[in-house]
C-alpha cells in the first residue's frame, strides 16, 4: 500500500494533566531574532570545543573515511545503526496487509505534564528535529492559554509559517487526560521515529475501537487478543487516525508507567560548559558514549543539576536529537548519575 505523504506539520492534540505554577510565555510574541533557541554567539563558542574529532555521531559508515561533517547524503548511506536518524512519515510498509494502524509514524516526542504540552517537529522532513512548541494551561480551565515556539536552526525555511501553524492548534487542544478501557482486539509493533512502540486496538464499551500507544521497549507487557486493558493519556492525530498516547496502563499482569523520555545513551563527560540560552544558564556537555563516539548534550538549566556533573563523570542520558546548523545535539530529558535520577525541565520562557 502506498505511503501517505506527508504528515501535517503539527498533529492535532488533546492535552495534559495536573496543576503546577508555570513560566509564562508570551502568546503575542512576534517572530524575530530572539526566536532561535541557541543564540549564535553561544553556539559558536561551544563549537570551538570540537577539533574534527568525531563531534557528530550520525553520519559514519563502516569502511568509509569520515570528514567529521554531517551531511544527509552521508547519513543516507550510513551503515551505523546506532545513529539518531531512523525516521519516516506515517504510513505502511510495502506489502503489509495489516492496515488498522500505520506501520510507522512520528510522535514528535510529545510530552504532557502539569497542564503543559510540548512537541518537537521536523519541519522539512530531513530526519532531524529542528523546531519545538509548547502550550500551557495556566489557570486550570482545561484550555491552553500560553503558546511558545522556537526553532533550533535559524537557517530553516518558512519559520514564520511553521510557527503560525503550531499556534493555530492552540484552540483545538485541551489539558485534560482521557482514559480508555476495553478488550484488546489486536496488537502491533510500530516504528516510531527511532524506537519500536507497542500499539493496541482496544474495543471500548461504546463499540468504537481506540488505538493505544503503550510506548517503547515494553518487553514486560504480556498483552493478547481478548485481554482487558485500561490506559490513561492524551489523544493525538496521526494522519487520519487517532491514537491515545498512554502514560500509564493497567492489564492482567499489573500496572506500568510508560517512559517517553527518549533514547538512552551511556557515557563519560569529557568537557562541560555553561552558556546563556534565552536568559537561562544552561550546561552543555561533550560526552564520549560507551561505543566510543562523541556527542553533544544539552543537560538543561545549570541551577537544577548536580554539581558533580563535570569532566570524568559517568552518566546515562535520555533525550531528543535536534539539529543546530550542521550539528546534532541531544536535548536531555532525563539524566542518571551516581544512583540519582534528574528530570530536565524543558519549559522555557520567551526571550526578552
Amino acid at each position: 500500500m502506498k505511503t501517505q505523504k506527508k504528515r501535517t506539520i503539527l498533529a492535532a492534540v488533546l492535552g495534559a494533566t495536573c496543576a503546577m505554577p508555570m513560566m509564562h510565555a508570551r502568546a503575542d510574541h512576534e517572530f524575530g531574532d530572539n526566536t532561535p533557541f541557541y543564540e549564535d554567539d553561544s553556539w559558536y563558542d561551544v563549537s570551538e570545543w570540537f577539533d574534527g574529532n568525531d563531534y557528530n555521531p550520525t553520519d559514519e559508515a563502516i569502511g568509509r573515511w569520515d570528514d567529521e561533517l554531517f551531511t544527509y547524503a552521508d547519513n543516507a548511506t550510513s551503515s551505523d545503526n546506532d545513529n539518531f536518524l531512523n525516521w519516516g512519515d506515517y504510513g505502511y510498509n510495502s506489502g503489509n496487509e495489516s492496515d488498522w494502524f500505520y506501520d510507522y509514524y512520528d510522535d514528535g516526542y510529545a510530552t504532557w505534564e502539569n497542564r503543559f504540552y510540548s512537541n518537537y517537529y521536523d519541519t522539512n522532513d530531513d530526519g532531524v528535529y529542528d523546531a519545538y512548541s509548547s502550550y500551557s494551561d495556566t489557570d486550570g480551565d482545561g484550555l491552553y492559554e500560553d503558546f511558545n515556539y522556537y526553532t533550533f536552526n535559524s537557517d530553516a525555511d518558512d519559520q514564520e509559517k511553521n510557527r503560525m501553524q503550531a499556534k493555530s492548534q492552540q484552540k483545538e487542544m485541551k489539558s485534560t487526560e482521557m482514559q480508555v478501557s476495553g478488550n484488546v482486539e489486536d496488537t502491533k509493533m510500530v516504528n516510531v521515529r527511532d524506537r519500536i512502540h507497542l500499539i493496541a486496538m482496544v474495543s471500548q464499551s461504546n463499540g468504537q475501537p481506540m488505538m493505544v500507544d503503550l510506548g517503547p521497549d515494553q518487553a514486560e507487557v504480556q498483552l493478547f487478543k481478548g485481554d482487558r486493558v485500561s490506559a490513561t493519556g492524551h489523544v493525538m492525530k496521526v494522519g487520519e487516525k487517532s491514537v491515545l498516547v498512554a502514560n500509564e496502563a493497567s492489564m492482567k499482569n499489573g500496572t506500568i508507567a510508560i517512559d517517553r523520555s527518549g533514547k538512552k545513551y551511556q557515557g563519560t563527560i569529557e568537557k562541560v560548559k555553561t552558556v546563556s540560552v534565552r536568559g537561562t544558564e544552561r550546561k552543555l556537555a561533550k560526552v564520549k558514549t560507551a561505543n566510543d563516539k562523541t556527542m553533544m548534550v544539552d543537560l538543561g538549566p545549570a541551577s537544577n543539576l548536580d554539581s558533580d556533573l563535570e569532566q570524568g563523570a559517568k552518566i546515562t542520558v535520555q533525550g531528543v536529537p535536534v539539529k543546530v546548523k550542521d550539528r546534532v545535539i541531544l536535548m536531555a530529558h532525563k539524566i542518571m548519575h551516581d544512583g540519582d535520577q534528574t528530570r530536565v525541565d524543558r519549559r522555557v520562557a520567551q526571550a526578552n
